[in-house]
């Protein structure tokens, strides 16, 4: 096979940039600008993306920039492409989160690469009570061993564990209520303007909120049109609670941990699993450490519920994404 020309490389990093957007990220707030060039392809911060209410150290928009950077390793290495990146490339000051360059993969793509390949189109954030069918724990196993190429690990928490961390989780949705900013944040983020391609539209908000499934309580968001598959009076939610943890609190870590979550969100999509993916319970400080002391000395990021949807609940709508040319720059 002939060396790949300039235009190939430019345009197979193109190319993936989309399916890349379709990552997950705080509030659907899309916080990644892409800079393109003729041998890479930059990832940065959109600053005009944060949520400084909801977010206030930043760590949001670092898990959703790293969730985009695996969703473009995937769609890379689906294509056949190899992808070489480097995290902060010229220094902790410089702009870039990571640079990606890209050369031919040494062989096809595997089977797991097509499955969370085709995983991305798919996967959705179900807020919605899932089966009464546990998760086996060698899936959960699985799922934690997609965490740990990016430096993450991923906990479940059962019995004692479970009940302080959904404690947790109410007491950071009642502070978290009077927090001065906040409900207007909220607010933005779920009544977006029109064509704003972002935010979380009322599809993907549930008619009676907030939800609460057996012992834990998610983040309360206003009305929406979503509606709870049926179930018998008797149901129970067997969802398993887990926390993942990055290797320390600095940006490349928490950014790797996106990385490590982008992982985990595609593996369990197909497997079939639902996800929801729950970060209230971090953002104010108080729950943050008594999650922290829970799972040792590396710091918790986000917490994660995962279970089998309810057998006849209705597909879940794509939320929407900004298109290419409001995401990307590209350099000549």
């Amino acid at each position: 096979m002939s060396a790949p020309t300039t235009g190939d490389v430019r345009a197979a990093l193109r190319d993936a940039v989309s399916p890349a957007l379709r990552a997950p990220s705080e509030h659907n707030a899309q916080p990644w600008h892409w800079v393109l060039a003729d041998d890479h392809l930059d990832l940065e911060v959109d600053p005009t993306r944060r949520l400084p209410f909801t977010d206030e150290r930043g760590h949001g928009v670092l898990l959703g920039c790293g969730c985009a950077l695996h969703h473009l390793r995937i769609a890379l290495a689906d294509h056949g492409w190899h992808a070489e990146v480097r995290h902060e490339p010229d220094g902790p000051a410089a702009r870039p989160l990571a640079r990606v360059r890209i050369g031919p993969a040494a062989g096809a793509p595997d089977p797991r690469t097509r499955r969370l390949a085709a995983a991305m189109e798919r996967r959705r954030t179900d807020r919605r009570r899932f089966s009464a069918q546990p998760v086996p724990i060698e899936m959960l196993q699985a799922l934690g061993d997609a965490a740990r190429p990016y430096g993450g690990v991923l906990h479940l928490t059962v019995g004692g564990q479970r009940a302080v961390v959904a404690e947790a989780m109410r007491e950071a949705a009642e502070q978290q209520r009077e927090h001065p900013g906040y409900p207007a944040e909220l607010e933005r983020w779920t009544h977006r303007y029109a064509g704003a391609h972002d935010g979380v539209p009322a599809g993907a908000r549930l008619e009676e909120p907030p939800p609460s499934y057996r012992d834990l309580v998610l983040r309360w968001f206003p009305r929406g049109t979503l509606r709870q598959p049926h179930a018998g009076a008797d149901h129970q939610d067997a969802s398993a609670l887990t926390i993942l943890t990055a290797v320390d609190e600095s940006p490349v870590s928490v950014l790797r941990a996106g990385e490590a979550l982008s992982a985990v969100l595609l593996e369990a999509t197909s497997s079939g699993l639902a996800t929801t993916p729950i970060t209230q319970v971090l953002e104010v400080a108080e729950t943050r450490d008594r999650l922290r002391y829970l799972v040792g000395h590396h710091p918790p990021v986000v917490a994660l519920r995962i279970g089998w949807p309810e057998p006849f609940a209705e597909p879940l709508r794509p939320t929407p994404r900004r298109p290419l040319d409001q995401v990307l720059t590209e350099i000549d």
